[in-house]
């Protein structure tokens, strides 16, 4: 089946292992891509050392065996990562890679995907109360282009996004120039509401889950908040489906006889063009990419 849409759920779970596990079984069937804002987080194992009798402890994230796990490697303890994000294996053949050679940032995940022999990119993050992710992304210039989607718990009240909250955000300017210089502009939910709700009664709940996509995708202003699925957490989940062109995302499937002058021609043709391709020294992700696309287009063309 060729794909046309790509379906994405947000969410931020509040380090809540089970919800994690819940969200993974409960999407595998109906759900492309899931950007995670505070993950859990435990002890796998510990590496034991001369310097650590008992082990250095070793982090991990759930997992899934229908889902491929995203998350940056933490330098230390206090680098664990905010955001983690998953991708459904049946949308394998996009070649989805985690770019940190571009953003390497505890705070955010662009996840690239291979769409007809280009990059296109997703951006999942979370910024917290200092506004990391934000001013991370201001102060670092990104020169990528065909952003899909950026989403996440941006942590910014804002009256422009939030009718009940009278004031706006110093951050807010930081945010919406970020996103122009992505292509992206601010999707309106088709169920506006609130997506934070605060444990203390004397709080006021938000909006601060927030999906950026680009004006000419049908995805744009097409998002839904789903209120009734956030328990545990205190954020309710973000779910859109948003375009991509189809024209070759699948790579459709020729039969060929066994033993055929067809089957030899084929495999000729996959040989002498795989021998051609440099795969010793990759030293960045982009790199990788465009192995991989060439492979991609090698097979397409085949």
């Amino acid at each position: 089946m060729i794909r046309e849409t790509l379906h994405i759920y947000s969410q931020n779970i509040r380090k809540n292992k089970t919800l994690t596990d819940t969200i993974l079984e409960t999407n595998k069937n109906n759900t492309d891509i899931l950007f995670i804002q505070e993950p859990p987080q435990y002890i796998t194992k510990y590496i034991p050392s001369p310097q650590n009798v008992k082990g250095t402890p070793i982090y991990g994230h759930p997992s899934h065996l229908e889902w491929t796990l995203y998350a940056r490697q933490p330098t230390q303890q206090d680098d664990i990562p905010h955001v983690i994000s998953y991708i459904n294996k049946r949308i394998s053949s996009l070649l989805a890679l985690l770019s940190t050679d571009l953003i390497d940032h505890r705070d955010i995940n662009l996840i690239s995907l291979q769409i007809n022999h280009r990059c296109s990119y997703a951006i999942n993050v979370y910024s917290d109360n200092h506004q990391s992710a934000i001013r991370h992304l201001r102060d670092h210039e990104i020169n990528i282009d065909n952003i899909l989607i950026m989403a996440g718990d941006f942590n910014i009240h804002d009256s422009n996004w939030d009718p009940s909250y009278p004031h706006h955000s110093a951050h807010t300017n930081d945010l919406m120039i970020i996103a122009d210089n992505l292509n992206l502009d601010l999707s309106t939910p088709t169920n506006p509401s609130l997506t934070r709700f605060a444990d203390n009664p004397q709080d006021s709940n938000s909006v601060i889950d927030l999906m950026f996509i680009n004006p000419q995708n049908r995805g744009y202003n097409n998002h839904t908040i789903i209120e009734h699925h956030r328990h545990p957490s205190d954020h309710a989940p973000l779910s859109v489906k948003i375009q991509i062109n189809a024209e070759n995302t699948a790579i459709l499937r020729r039969s060929i006889k066994p033993k055929s002058k067809d089957k030899t021609k084929y495999n000729s043709y996959i040989f002498t063009n795989m021998s051609s391709l440099r795969s010793n020294d990759l030293n960045t992700t982009n790199e990788v990419e465009k192995l991989m696309s060439d492979i991609s287009d090698i097979f397409n063309t085949a």
